[in-house]
């Protein structure tokens, strides 16, 4: 008589020999499909997308540079005048968690209700 321990058993070297050959038979297919339509490897798609946002960060901060309204200097000048007016304007009674949306306190208590 066979138990159902010895089934079972069976059963999950089944699966994993269909895994196996299913991942076998999918992963030969999609190295095939890339074959036949020109496509590239995994490897080379990666290549390509890192080297297109090293190229494209570069430009942009080329491009930056070139068309900036005025000076580092006069740029980190102005941001620190513009902070220091804000801290001077900004009440203490505000100066929290940084939340600038009010707490609504309508039909709440500080306690739950039983």
């Amino acid at each position: 008589m066979v138990s159902v321990k010895d089934l079972q058993d069976v059963v999950d070297d089944l699966k994993v020999e269909a895994t196996k050959r299913a991942n076998d038979l999918f992963g030969e297919g999609k190295n095939e499909v890339r074959r036949a339509v020109g496509g590239h490897s995994d490897g080379a798609i990666f290549g390509t997308l890192a080297l297109g946002l090293v190229l494209g960060a570069i430009v942009g901060a080329a491009i930056a540079l070139l068309f900036a309204p005025f000076p580092g200097d006069e740029a980190r000048r102005r941001l620190t005048e513009n902070i220091d007016k804000v801290r001077t304007t900004e009440p203490a009674s505000k100066a929290g968690n940084g939340s600038t949306r009010p707490v609504s306190t309508v039909g709440s208590s500080a306690y739950p209700s039983s």
